[in-house]
């Protein structure tokens, strides 16, 4: 798991890349839920066409999150500078942590109603994502870039892994199901700031927090396979022809370099690469 020092917290180095990073989950979830509002299912009845839109319903949710706030402090009446110092890093380390678990709980449930509309045979969904990986083995321009990076360094998260176990899309969204479950079950160890000799609180959380962050990226990578797999077999539907990138992107190329594209591309192909930054475009 390949990490790089960004403010004395450890980012997976698909994120800091100068070119095709991986953008961030506020980022990454806002052109997801566009994509699925451009975009529906086939030849469905009532009640398919009302679970897509529950799903996406979801994904508005999670593209609206924006913040949570808390207050750890703890007013036992007594004065205390060392005390609200603590309470007031604890409370930045609740928010951040809780931020992405929420986002994680909303693009869960966005999943599991995709996956109940596309596969009414009662798949779970990395069953269902197994099956689109599968189908799209070989096809190489819909495969999400780092995809299976976000599914091993998430793995490499989960202490009680085995070693030599084969990672994949769907083995990466059964991971990130596994965080949001222990959080939910309160099997999840709640983080506190660490106080050093000089009695000064140092945050802490950066584990929990980078887990909760790179599995909402799982669970949406898992989506975007989810739905090319389903719209290479014409079971959804683009409703738009063309998605305009206002801030451009560099796109990978067949000879794994990038091209850059700052004016229209298909909907279709826009999925697989949806989740990248924009970046910077290339010097005249």
């Amino acid at each position: 798991m390949t990490t790089t020092h960004t403010g004395g917290v450890r980012l997976p180095s698909y994120r800091t890349l100068a070119a095709l990073a991986l953008a961030t989950p506020e980022e990454h979830v806002r052109e997801l839920t566009d994509w699925v509002e451009h975009s529906s299912v086939v030849r469905g009845g009532a009640a398919e066409q009302a679970g897509w839109e529950s799903a996406y319903k979801w994904l508005r949710l999670a593209q609206g999150l924006r913040t949570v706030t808390f207050d750890m402090s703890y007013d036992d009446g007594g004065i205390c500078a060392v005390g609200d110092d603590f309470d007031a890093v604890w409370s930045e380390m609740m928010e951040e942590w809780q931020l992405h678990l929420v986002r994680l709980g909303y693009v869960r449930a966005a999943l599991e109603g995709f996956v109940r509309v596309l596969y009414q045979d009662g798949s779970q969904p990395a069953t269902a994502i197994e099956r689109a990986e599968h189908q799209l083995s070989n096809r190489s321009d819909v495969w999400p870039l780092h995809a299976r990076e976000v599914a091993e360094h998430l793995t490499a998260h989960a202490r009680d892994r085995a070693d030599g176990t084969a990672v994949s899309v769907a083995s990466g969204v059964a991971q990130a199901m596994a965080v949001h479950r222990q959080a939910m079950h309160g099997l999840a160890g709640v983080p506190e700031p660490i106080h050093d000799a000089e009695a000064k609180n140092r945050a802490a959380g950066h584990e929990e927090s980078c887990a909760a962050r790179e599995a909402s990226t799982a669970v949406m990578l898992g989506i975007q396979l989810l739905l090319a797999a389903a719209l290479a077999e014409g079971r959804v539907a683009v409703l738009d022809e063309d998605k305009y990138l206002f801030d451009g992107r560099w796109i990978p190329d067949r000879a794994g370099g990038s091209r850059w594209v700052d004016e229209e591309m298909p909907y279709s192909e826009y999925l697989a690469v949806l989740h990248l930054e924009p970046g910077e475009p290339p010097e005249l």
